[in-house]
């Protein structure tokens, strides 16, 4: 007895639907739950339906604007940066979802700029990194303590001019 992830067993391309129809009907359904890319949105329809049938549907669906690629990119990127994601970390969430360089680069440009007051989002991010996990033992003022959390924060994926500043930013912040 084989376990199959999901309910189902994967279908043999030849069981696989050709109802353009039933296939409009899925994406529909799925993109009514949730904002998918062209190629999630292909990825899940060719689970039940031929791969020709599929790519009509998805090229239907990007024509109609239903799914949009660089729509799609920055708002999970603004959902990343909502979870205190590293530019780096998001970038790597992005590709994993199937979007080009440009898509990626260009909403990481828009998301992770500067702010008005000119605070940088991933610094902030890495001093929320450094304030959950190292909170108590920086306030004990270990100096091994900051390098530890400087290379936390650079495994997080913040860049290495910003680990310094966000141990210092959270040392001053610290009341003694």
């Amino acid at each position: 007895m084989a376990f199959y992830r999901g309910a189902r067993r994967p279908l043999d391309e030849a069981e696989k639907s050709t109802d353009a129809a039933k296939a409009r009907a899925r994406a529909m359904e799925l993109l009514a739950g949730q904002e998918l890319s062209s190629g999630g949105l292909y990825e899940r329809l060719n689970r039940r339906f031929a791969g020709q049938t599929a790519a009509a549907v998805v090229a239907e669906m990007v024509e109609r604007e239903y799914v949009n690629d660089a729509r799609y990119a920055e708002t999970r990127a603004h959902g990343l940066l909502a979870a205190k994601k590293s530019r780096r970390a998001a970038a790597q969430n992005l590709r994993q979802k199937g979007l080009s360089a440009p898509q990626i680069e260009q909403a990481l440009d828009t998301v992770y700029a500067a702010d008005e007051t000119g605070e940088d989002p991933e610094l902030e991010a890495a001093a929320a990194l450094v304030d959950s996990r190292y909170r108590k033992k920086l306030a004990i003022g270990r100096r091994i303590v900051c390098k530890l959390a400087s290379s936390c924060t650079h495994r997080a994926g913040t860049a290495v001019r910003k680990n310094t500043g966000t141990v210092k930013k959270k040392e001053s912040s610290i009341p003694l």
